[in-house]
């Protein structure tokens, strides 16, 4: 079980790059170069919503309802991509648990 990277092109005004990898443990860490940012929280801890042709991902590595929470927006297409690979991520960890 190893860990998922990914690369997408954020759909901001900018051209940003977000690096992404998800972690088997239940973690994402995400590097956007262009500003020298880096976002790390569990993957309880995003979430996806729809906004207009885009979806928005939203990262809280704080906790629920605070004001730190990060927005990316990703193409339907990358964010489907990426819903896909943190589903096969985590299914894979409980596979794992459950044969242990």
């Amino acid at each position: 079980m190893l860990a998922r990277k990914r690369s997408y092109t954020l759909k901001s005004g900018d051209t940003l790059h977000a690096n992404i990898i998800i972690n088997p443990c239940g973690t994402i860490e995400i590097d956007i170069p262009e500003r020298h940012q880096h976002i790390s929280s569990e993957l309880e801890r995003i979430h996806f919503k729809l906004s207009g042709q885009d979806v928005l991902l939203v990262c809280n590595d704080k906790g629920c309802g605070s004001i730190d929470d990060v927005c990316l927006h990703l193409s339907r297409r990358d964010a489907f991509d990426l819903n896909t690979v943190i589903d096969d991520v985590i299914k894979e960890y409980e596979e794992l648990m459950s044969d242990l």
